[in-house]
């Protein structure tokens, strides 16, 4: 008997389930770093403020779709603006 090379598909990317979501778009967040400030500090924001984050600039950036970590990827420069290069995928649960 020969064995037929799809005799184990790899399976889809999305499940039958959520194949119909394919063309929904999904507002996606890139987290560079976070700190907290006091209430005090936030309402005096000013133009030309500097407010630091807690992480380097050589760290992951976290892409973020409805509030969950979904991919880690870096920061780039693409032509006159910046990107993420996405270097690990999380999953979505």
């Amino acid at each position: 008997m020969n064995q037929d090379s799809n005799e184990n598909p790899k399976p889809p990317l999305m499940s039958g389930s959520m194949s119909g979501l394919s063309g929904v778009k999904v507002k996606v967040t890139a987290v560079l770093g976070r700190t907290q400030i006091t209430f005090d500090e936030a309402i005096a924001f000013e133009p030309d403020m500097l407010l630091p984050i807690d992480s380097d600039r050589d760290e992951p950036v976290d892409l973020c779709v409805n509030g969950k970590v979904v991919a880690r990827g870096r920061l780039v420069v693409v032509g006159d603006t910046y990107g993420v290069q996405v270097t690990e995928i999380i999953g979505v649960a």
